[in-house]
């Protein structure tokens, strides 16, 4: 909840605590609690359907422009989203999940990754100490390998990253602004 609402929210129940005090208002107290729940309520809901609306909108950006299915859509976005999840500070997290609407929404939406493929990253993650000027390309690698995982899960050819990549870019370009589209830019390429 936004802090300008909670703040109103607190003005209105207390202004019904001092109705109520001096006997006007509702019958009982208990259709007072309605009324602020279901302020309360809405506005949760609204927020919600924010979010998904704006994940429903990337989705659809991706299926039109990429001809993939919306789960297919969802998924392969809520994979690159959650790898840019793992790789950015929290700060940097805070700001990309704040400008793009429904990204936890697409991140449950990503399939798990496979064990088999959990265990190759862990190895080469451990390769990379002592590899010098190898080690970029290892990580490079490594970073990728669960995305290419979860692609293929979902019947989409590794190639298709690529091909999210730059539609995810200008999603969070225009939901989020240069800034948010940079920092996912600095995960991904």
């Amino acid at each position: 909840m936004k802090p300008k609402k909670t703040i109103v929210l607190i003005a209105v129940s207390s202004f019904l605590c001092l109705f109520f005090a001096a006997g006007n208002g509702f019958a009982e107290t208990s259709d007072a609690v309605t009324a602020i729940e279901s302020i309360a309520t809405d506005e949760a809901v609204s927020t919600g359907a924010a979010a998904t609306s704006g994940a429903m909108d990337l989705v659809k950006m991706l299926t039109s422009q990429l001809g993939v299915t919306e789960n297919q859509a969802a998924g392969g976005a809520g994979s690159l989203f959650n790898m840019a999840k793992g790789m950015l500070s929290e700060t940097e997290y805070g700001q990309v999940a704040a400008a793009i609407p429904g990204i936890n929404d697409l991140i449950a939406a990503a399939p798990a990754v496979s064990e088999s493929t959990a265990k190759k990253s862990d190895k080469m993650s451990g390769l990379t100490q002592g590899l010098g000027s190898l080690t970029k390309a290892v990580d490079s690698a490594g970073k990728y390998a669960a995305v290419y995982d979860q692609f293929k899960q979902l019947d989409l050819n590794t190639d298709m990253v690529s091909q999210f990549v730059p539609v995810l870019l200008s999603f969070a370009e225009s939901s989020g602004g240069e800034s948010v589209m940079n920092t996912l830019k600095s995960v991904w390429q």
